[in-house]
């Protein structure tokens, strides 16, 4: 008899064998953040998934990631720990932010909004889907219009009350439709409460608007930053112990947009009417879109401003307003807020600028006048406040400061129960000059919202952080919100100032227009913004009682929408009046592709850019053209076969343009040049919008002439009549 010996290491196997025919399944439907977390731990998946089942994954990894490193440093116990309190205190402050974009424009009795769904999940949606949204809801605005006025194709109005009646009724259409998608319609505020009546004009304008992929791809291209970054802030991902001012994505995202606008900089220039070129960089460089021009600038109008304050025997007086608690995310030293009301910087901007509406409203009754500038700046998780350096008369130092300090601490008054706390809603410290100017006040505020100059060895008191490295971030947390930082309260305009600027020292043809004009120019020439506010007025002046103004015309060319422009093209003086304006930009300027002199030898080598004119400046050439010989008889002689006719003599520019893969659009046709010598026709896929937009425009063309010729046909028979 044969007996087997069973050996230790086989009841291993057996457990092992066991375990693996047991092992849970990841499901084919996990999200990346479940990957991540079944990676660390193959157990309380479903429990984890409950907690995450409805977070975009963008947020979940965070939180996944850091599961992972809690499960493999300190075990499964402290990771699951660390979830339950996730689910504790973040997602109730993730829901709440989701509650405040939920759709609920659902308009009875018109046609239902078909794109509910992706736009509540525009967060997670990345560009191309973006746009490709963007043209699915311009088609579905253009079938709507076309449905809606079938009826009137081949049956004119019969007056202008008919044709003004049709286009309201079709102007609502498209707007509840767009209303069905959070969005708001243009002019639909003055449309349904406005106490004047929209143009004709506006209305067109604005379901061209409705009817443009473009337009929709700018306003949801805005609402998934928008809620991203809100939803940032709900988990906590915006403060000082994670990224501090705005989130890690925010702030590279600024940062990858900051690197192409320099590139496309670089690419390209400025050519006028008479081919003269000029460096499309150096003059953003030398203009106040440079970050050093606008700090040095906004210096020069601040010591401007206390030289006039000290000649009228003002004082200085520096504000700090802080909103209630409510308004903040997260504790500077750590935690999140209990009572944080789920709002995002945007709003927190809105009621600071309504309690200084309160103020200025009531030193204004008080017969209290005042000057300075204003600074927005944020907190460690994004939420704003205010400095206020104002100059007042001394007589009304104490009555502004009673004024300041009743209607910034109006709002939640009862948790101001410490002087502390008095404190953080609204400070004041009178300026003391022993201790430094008005302008050293004010400086460092201005620097560490621009560039951090002169703050290499200064320490971000927020974030603890080195102040100038800190700069960037809060850049992109004012472009990212769209709050301005600096705002200028009382004084001359520095529009004006920058448009006086512009004439340089050509003091002859101010000195011909008048006297008191050309002082104002002189001023503004050499940087003197206390004389530059005197001779305007003073720092109390009103806009109608300047010297100098700003002189627009309109352009003859339309904007997209059919919307008229004026541009500014100079300044007049107040006292001859703006029909004889001094002309400051008297060349016409068209941003264009550099074409390199020892790259036009090459045939064009490393141009790859197309021109914003009649060409497609979305689409860049990655190919190098070689024969410039052979290349450009060749696309003339392709394009002649498909009916387009081009001239290397007369335009070269647009041929050379072509050649380096623009697209050229003529008589309803786009084609494009392809290395190999083909010329391919290009399909849009808002062929339907284009369509739909011209039949829109005929539309509105019969209308505008059969209302000219009822006002004509009128006319004539008043003055048969008479």
């Amino acid at each position: 008899m044969i007996t087997k010996v069973e050996h230790n290491s086989d009841v291993y196997i057996s457990i092992r064998r066991q375990q693996e025919e047991n092992k849970p399944e990841l499901p084919k439907s996990a999200t990346l953040a479940e990957r991540i977390m079944w990676d660390a731990n193959k157990d309380d998946a479903e429990w984890r998934h409950e907690i995450f089942a409805h977070v975009p994954d963008f947020l979940a990894i965070y939180f996944a990631t850091k599961y992972g490193k809690i499960f493999n440093k300190s075990g499964r116990r402290r990771a699951n720990e660390f979830l339950r309190k996730t689910a504790k205190n973040v997602l109730p402050r993730f829901e709440r932010v989701m509650k405040q974009y939920e759709f609920k424009h659902y308009v009875s009795g018109d046609r239902p909004f078909p794109f509910i769904e992706q736009l509540e999940n525009i967060a997670q949606l990345d560009r191309a889907v973006i746009k490709s949204l963007a043209n699915d809801i311009a088609n579905f605005m253009n079938e709507n219009y076309l449905l809606a006025t079938e009826q009137y194709v081949n049956h004119d109005p019969k007056d202008e009350r008919e044709a003004r009646q049709r286009l309201d009724k079709t102007y609502a259409l498209i707007a509840k439709l767009t209303l069905q998608s959070g969005t708001q319609p243009p002019y639909w505020q003055q449309f349904t409460k406005g106490r004047t009546c929209v143009t004709s004009d506006k209305l067109c304008a604005a379901l061209l608007r409705m009817f443009d992929a473009a337009w929709w791809y700018r306003r949801l291209k805005r609402l998934s930053d928008i809620k991203r970054e809100h939803l940032a802030i709900a988990i906590g991902q915006v403060q000082k112990s994670a990224s501090p001012y705005v989130s890690k994505t925010t702030l590279h995202r600024w940062v990858e947009q900051k690197r192409a606008n320099w590139q496309f900089l670089k690419e390209f220039e400025l050519r006028d009417d008479d081919g003269n070129t000029a460096d499309l960089s150096k003059m953003v460089l030398g203009s106040a879109a440079n970050p050093a021009v606008r700090r040095c600038e906004l210096m020069a109008r601040m010591r401007g401003f206390e030289d006039l304050a000290e000649e009228m025997g003002c004082v200085g007086e520096f504000y700090t307003i802080t909103a209630p608690s409510k308004y903040h995310s997260a504790y500077q030293s750590g935690g999140f807020v209990s009572n944080w009301m789920g709002n995002d910087p945007r709003a927190t901007q809105k009621y600071l600028c309504k309690v200084w509406q309160r103020i200025r409203a009531a030193y204004a009754r008080a017969g209290i006048r005042t000057f300075g500038f204003r600074v927005v700046e944020p907190h460690h998780d994004g939420t704003p406040h205010w400095h206020m350096l104002l100059f007042v008369r001394p007589e009304h130092v104490d009555e502004l400061r009673d004024i300041f300090c009743y209607y910034a601490r109006l709002e939640d008054s009862e948790e101001l129960q410490s002087q502390k706390a008095l404190k953080a809603r609204f400070h004041v410290e009178p300026i003391d000059k022993e201790k430094g100017s008005a302008t050293g006040y004010i400086a460092k505020y201005i620097s560490k919202n621009i560039d951090g100059f002169k703050m290499d060895d200064e320490v971000d008191e927020e974030t603890g952080q080195k102040a100038k490295e800190m700069a960037r971030s809060v850049s992109a947390w004012a472009s990212h919100h769209k709050i301005r930082q600096f705002q200028q309260i009382g004084g001359a305009p520095v529009t004006v100032w920058r448009e006086l600027r512009r004439m340089g020292e050509d003091t002859e043809a101010s000195t011909g227009l008048d006297v008191e004009f050309a002082e104002v120019h002189k001023a503004a020439d050499t940087t003197n913004w206390s004389e530059y506010t005197k001779l305007q007025g003073g720092a109390f002046v009103r806009r109608a009682d300047l010297i100098a103004r700003l002189w627009y015309e309109r352009e003859e060319k339309t904007n997209a929408y059919g919307e008229p422009v004026d541009c500014i093209k100079g300044v007049y003086c107040t006292l001859v009046g703006d029909d004889s304006p001094l002309i400051t930009r008297i060349k016409n300027w068209q941003i264009v592709p550099k074409l390199a002199e020892a790259a036009a030898q090459a045939g064009f080598d490393g141009a790859n850019s197309a021109p914003w004119s009649s060409v497609n400046n979305c689409t860049q050439a990655r190919r190098t053209i070689k024969d410039k010989e052979t290349v450009i008889p060749d696309i003339v002689r392709k394009a002649k076969e498909i009916g387009i006719t081009l001239d290397p003599e007369k335009d070269p520019f647009m041929i050379h343009s072509i050649a380096r893969g623009a697209i050229y659009t003529e008589n309803g046709q786009s084609v494009k040049f392809h290395a190999n010598g083909h010329i391919q026709k290009i399909v849009f896929k808002s062929d339907k919008v284009k369509k739909s937009l011209a039949r829109c425009e005929s539309a509105i063309s019969r209308i505008h002439q059969r209302i000219k010729e009822n006002g004509k046909n009128s006319s004539g028979a008043q003055s048969g009549t008479a």
